[in-house]
Formats: structure tokens, sequence, C-alpha cells
């Protein structure tokens, strides 16, 4: 028997289990149906019987006092009815049951006599005082009233005694119920006690051996012995497979612990790297510091020669003093981050002397919603993006074009937008510069944008460069500046 039971799958087992606990279940509620229909329908009858002997007495008294009350006064015909009509109801509900004779025979009686009295009731109440022998019938009446609540009476104390035996006998049938319980439900809660040991054999104790050694496992140690079941079932499968599992993982923990000390040395290699790239992008942006672009220097001292001549010496005066704060800027500041003050003073710089240089052709608006001391961004970063949007951007439209900078604080993030209404870009050179930001390819792509967008990426931990533009229209620089999470 074991064996066929170890052969079957755990879904059987279970369906066996179920079914076996369905059936106690079923057979108790049977049984338990059985007896309370018995019950209820024994004592109902015996209740409903009691009852309807009462309401019978109590109609009929009921109808001797308002039949006397009708006699004295006939103003009482109403109640007298409705007391009649309530006797003729309970009388006809009376049965008559041949296997109980002495209530049979009272109940016949009353039902045998009972339409005699109500007839002669009947004349009494539609007659007058005049007819014959009114008197007479009257204590007639009586006499018959007086009869049949006697019969009742009987009929009561009949349907007491017999009712009573009726319950003394059903007495000793419930004094047998815990005995037949016990016979019907003993082998069935013996059945699925012995199942669920079983049960708890083949399926719950493999899982708990399992939780333990997994828990072992959990604490590097692999010495407990191999699971050993003799289940041809899913659970049997299941556990060579944990066994086998368990020789894997342990083999594969030595291999990790082997290759722990080399992944340490890598990381260390690649911090390491990571450091000198830094140091190396550090390297980069100093040397921009101290580049000026020839073509720039060479066209402002045209202008300023030109300058010189045709006009006052008081706009010469200017440009010399524009061009002396962003050379004493660009060479003198180590600072990697500066107020946004400084940075939009040394735009205003540059712009002034590019508007003597292109005249009319060039426009420029900035516009902060922000408290330009208190904010910070990294230095010598939005002079180059309007340089470039001038020499790339406006500078090649005949009509020229207008630079517009605007600067708002949200969330304690400085956003900045550099925007020009130049020729813009193709889609191709945009996805060439979005590609160096996103995978830091080696596109050529100028030094200044790549070396300002790098900066931000290593000085800000969610700091960000975004470019936007559509060729022939305009090109879009978007600043992500946070302002407290500065590395």
């Amino acid at each position: 028997m074991r064996k066929k039971v170890s052969k079957r799958s755990i879904k059987e087992k279970i369906g066996i289990f179920i079914i076996a606990v369905v059936l106690a279940f079923t057979i108790n509620l049977c049984f338990d149906f059985f007896i309370v229909e018995y019950t209820s329908s024994g004592f109902g009858e015996i209740i409903n019987e009691i009852s309807l002997c009462y309401e019978l007495s109590d109609a009929l008294a009921k109808e001797k006092s308002d039949f006397a009350i009708f006699i004295r006064n006939r103003d009482n015909i109403e109640t007298l009815i409705e007391s009649c009509k309530r006797t003729d109801e309970i009388v006809d509900k009376l049965e008559l049951d041949i296997e109980r004779r002495e209530r049979y025979a009272k109940i016949w009686s009353i039902k045998n006599s009972y339409p005699i009295y109500a007839k002669s009731r009947q004349e009494i109440i539609e007659s007058k005082y005049d007819v014959k022998d009114f008197i007479e019938k009257v204590y007639d009446i009586y006499e018959m009233q007086d009869y049949l609540i006697g019969y009742g009476e009987r009929l009561m104390d009949v349907t007491l005694s017999e009712n009573n035996a009726i319950y003394q006998k059903r007495s000793e049938f419930f004094k047998k119920m815990p005995l037949l319980i016990g016979i019907i439900l003993i082998p069935i809660i013996v059945l699925v006690v012995y199942m669920a040991l079983r049960l708890q054999t083949l399926i719950i104790s493999p899982i708990n051996k399992m939780v333990e050694v997994s828990k072992n496992i959990a604490k590097n140690d692999f010495s407990d012995d191999d699971i050993v079941i003799k289940n041809n079932d899913e659970m049997g499968d299941l556990t060579n497979a944990f066994n086998k599992m368990k020789h894997a993982t342990s083999g594969y923990i030595s291999s990790l612990e082997e290759r722990y000390e080399l992944s340490e040395l890598l990381h260390k290699e690649a911090m390491e790297k990571m450091n000198m790239e830094k140091r190396l992008n550090e390297a980069r942006f100093d040397l921009l510091k101290n580049q000026i672009n020839p073509h720039f220097l060479f066209n402002t001292l045209n202008i300023i020669a030109a300058s010189a001549n045709l006009e006052d010496a008081k706009d010469t005066e200017n440009m010399i003093r524009a061009l002396g704060n962003i050379f004493r800027y660009s060479l003198k500041t180590d600072e990697k981050q500066v107020s946004l003050e400084r940075e939009l003073s040394i735009v205003k710089d540059y712009m002034y002397i590019q508007k003597m240089r292109f005249g009319e052709r060039v426009f420029y608006d900035i516009d902060s919603k922000v408290e330009n001391d208190r904010a910070f961004i990294p230095s010598f970063s939005l002079q180059p993006i309007v340089e470039n949007a001038i020499v790339h951007g406006i500078s090649k439209k005949e009509e020229g074009g207008k630079v517009v900078i605007r600067v708002w604080e949200r969330e304690n993030v400085l956003h900045i937008i550099v925007a020009d209404t130049g020729v813009g870009m193709s889609e191709e050179r945009l996805e060439e510069l979005r590609d160096f930001m996103q995978k830091r390819s080696t596109s050529k792509i100028g030094i200044g944008f790549g070396n300002i967008y790098k900066r931000i990426k290593n000085m800000y931990k969610n700091g960000d460069l975004r470019i936007y533009s559509k060729e022939g229209k305009m090109t879009v620089v978007y600043f992500l500046i946070p302002q407290s999470d500065y590395l």
C-alpha cells in the first residue's frame, strides 16, 4: 500500500486527502441534517397539535362569552360573527388520524357535532326575540357550547398524553446519538489523520529538511549530507535537483572566492583610471582657459584700430576694458565654480565687443529670475557657448541674429537656456553631437562644448547639458545645474 502511495504524484496524493476530508464533512453534514430534520419535524408536529388544541379551547370560550353578550345586547353581533368565524377555521384545521384512535375519537366527535351547533347558533343570530321557543333554543346552544368546550379539553388531555409518549420515545433515540456519531465518524477521522501523517512524511518532512540545509548554505556551510527520500514523485525529483544544486553552488562559491581578489584588483585599477580621466579633464579645462582664439583676437584688434580713427576714444576705451576683463577672467580664474553674476558679466563684455564688430546684425537679451550672486555655475561655461552661437550661427547669416539667455531656478536646480537665431545644425550634425554627449565618442565637435559637458557631469551628480537645433532656424543649449550636489 505504501509503495503504491509513494508512486503517486503530489497532485494525486493531495487529491485523495481532499476527497477523504470532503467525504467526512459530507457524511457529518448529512447526519446533522437528518438529526435536525428528525427533531424539527417531530417536535414541530407536537407543538402544532398542542397549539391547535389551545386555540380551539380559547376560541370556544371566546365564542361562548360573545354569544352570551349578544343575547343581552344584539349590538355585539359583529364581534360574535368574528368569534364564530375563528372557531370555524380552527375546527377545519383538526386532522383525523385513524392510527391515533383516542385522539381520532375526540376530533371526530367535535367535527360531527360542531355543524349541528353552528346551524342552531346561526338560527338564533338571525332570529327575533318573538320566535317560538327562543329561550329554550338559547339554552340548548349553551349546552352544546359546554359540550364542545368539554370535548376540547379532553382533546387537549389526549394530545398532551400521546405527544408525551412520542417525546419519551424520541428521547431514547437521542440518548443513543453519541454512539451513532462515534460509529460513523471515528473511522473517517482515523483515515483523515492517517493520510495527513502520510502527507507530512512524503511532502512536509523533505521540505523542512531542505529549508534547514538551505539555511546552512546561506551561512556558506555545505557540510550537510544529501537529502534522501524514497518518493517517486515531484518531491523526489525536487530533492534530487536540490542535492545537485548544493554541489554546484559549493563549486561556484569556491570559484567566486578565487576570483574575489582579482575582482578587487580590477576595481582598484578602474578607480585609478577614473581619477586619471578626471584629472585629464581638469587639465584640458586649464588648457582651454589659456587659449585665445587667434581669429577673435585679430578681428578685435582691427575693430579697435578702426574705432580709434573714426570714433571718439570712449568706444575704444570700452572695448579695451571689455577685452581686458575677458583676458583677465580666462587666464587668472582658478575656481572650478563661480557665481552666475561673474559669468554673465563676462558674457556681457564679450557681446559688447561683438556688437562693435557686427553692429546691428547682432542683438542679445539676458533675463535672470534668480539672485545672480547667490547662484553658482562652472567657470567659463557660458561665454564659450555664446561665442559658438556668434561664430558658427549668427555670423553666417547675412541678416544676423539674436542671442537670448534665460535663467530661472526650480526645486534647487538652476535652469539656463542659451538660444540663438543662427543657421542651426542638420539632423546628422546634431546626432553626432548628442552621440558624443551620451557615449563619449571621439567625434570632432569642438573642444569648448565637449569640455563644458564633461565638467558639468564631473562636478554635479545630477547635472546635465542638452542641445536642440533646427537647421536654418535656431540652436538651443539647455543647462541643468543643481545647487546642492556639487562634488
